[in-house]
């Protein structure tokens, strides 16, 4: 954090940069929208984007150049952490509909939807179900690794459609 490094410029290089952040800090917010950011979400990118050329002001030989190289990545792993996030809260809904449902295992509703399955995925959905990882799983079915993810991901999928008919394939679709 710029409070705990102690940075030294000179009162000329303080200048050069108030200069330069007055001058460029609008058409940086405006290019983030332009990007797809909020309003909101620009203004914040621009001013870490901002803090990071600050930072280094004394070694930055293309100002423009490096604060929106700056703000594409921090922009880009502002979105990762968002979608993963949403990603995450999507599987927890699936997980909190499927364990509901798991609750009542001996429904016969219950057998129908696990026969509904096809084998590779009822196998390794109830297999990760029962708490294996997906080496434990692969190496029991002989089955690749990223194909059993596929193979669970899918089930999850088809499950949470078969339980709720409504939910949208976007929903259902988006995860690892």
């Amino acid at each position: 954090m710029p409070s705990q490094i102690e940075i030294q410029l000179t009162q000329e290089q303080l200048a050069d940069f108030a200069v330069y952040y007055e001058g460029d800090y609008k058409p940086l917010v405006g290019l983030l929208i332009r990007w797809g950011a909020f309003q909101y979400e620009a203004e914040d990118v621009a001013q870490e984007a901002m803090q990071a050329a600050f930072m280094t002001w004394p070694t930055v030989q293309s100002p423009k150049a490096f604060v929106r190289k700056a703000a594409h990545r921090i922009l880009r792993r502002r979105w990762q952490v968002a979608e993963r996030e949403a990603c995450a809260a999507r599987r927890a809904a699936q997980d909190a509909m499927v364990e509901a449902f798991d609750a009542n295992e001996d429904l016969p509703e219950y057998r129908r939807m696990m026969r509904a399955l096809p084998d590779a995925q009822r196998v390794v959905f109830e297999l990760h179900h029962d708490g294996y990882g997906y080496a434990e799983i692969s190496e029991i079915t002989g089955q690749q690794r990223e194909t059993v993810r596929s193979n669970v991901r899918h089930a999850r999928q088809k499950l949470v459609r078969m339980m709720d008919p409504e939910s949208t394939r976007r929903e259902a679709t988006h995860g690892p």
